[in-house]
């Protein structure tokens, strides 16, 4: 890996997985923007008391290795925790208008992690459930866990739920569960018909990332 030296005021994909990374060990529930605030920085300090390492709020190899063993550590317990530090890196990837990619490669990544194409092309609907499937692909390909795993291709929402999810024998259970409760890297389905990743819980709060919604936390 790539341990890029990251501190206060940084930004970019790396803060992101950071930040990420962060909330699965620390569950502090931190804004993943891959802007490395005050918070970030408070949070990076925390680790590495905890660590034994030397609390600067820098964060380079050591710090780097001691959150990446530690999520190691952890995988076998919570394996789909990777799929949120993965959805990560697509926060604030944008659409053109009227669910089109334009030029954006992140975006075009995401229509093509399906298989629908209509009159041509494979943009022009809403990418919630291709998002989905796009990460999902990914945990596919880094983890082991997971690597016999039929990954999804899905366009929708429910089919992503009620086809895919039911057929690759995945645990299915509603908000009123007394047994399960959501963990980073679970896949949240909304009754308005959109899907999501959870990043991180707090309490009765639940963190998602989504694709295929605003600024607002609106589709």
């Amino acid at each position: 890996m790539n341990y890029e030296l990251i501190k206060f005021n940084s930004r970019g994909a790396a803060v992101a997985q950071l930040q990420a990374l962060l909330n699965s060990k620390l569950a502090i529930g931190l804004l993943v923007d891959g802007h490395f605030g005050r918070k970030t920085e408070a949070a990076v300090v925390v680790f590495q008391s905890q660590s034994g390492l030397i609390a600067d709020g820098i964060v380079g190899r050591m710090t780097w290795t001691a959150l990446l063993s530690s999520r190691a550590a952890s995988e076998s317990l919570n394996p789909q925790k990777q799929l949120a530090a993965i959805a990560a890196t697509y926060i604030g990837t944008k659409e053109t208008g009227n669910n089109r990619a334009g030029e954006d490669a992140k975006l075009l990544e995401i229509f093509k992690a399906d298989d629908l194409v209509i009159n041509g092309k494979t943009d022009g609907y809403p990418w919630c459930a291709s998002f989905v499937s796009l990460c999902v692909q990914k945990l596919c390909i880094r983890s082991s866990y997971f690597s016999s795993l039929n990954a999804p291709r899905e366009p929708s929402v429910w089919r992503f739920l009620a086809v895919w999810a039911k057929n690759n024998g995945c645990t299915i259970f509603s908000s009123s569960s007394a047994i399960l409760s959501p963990k980073p890297g679970d896949i949240v389905v909304f009754t308005f018909s959109h899907i999501g990743i959870v990043e991180s819980v707090s309490g009765n709060k639940v963190v998602t990332i989504e694709g295929n919604t605003n600024s607002a936390v609106s589709r």
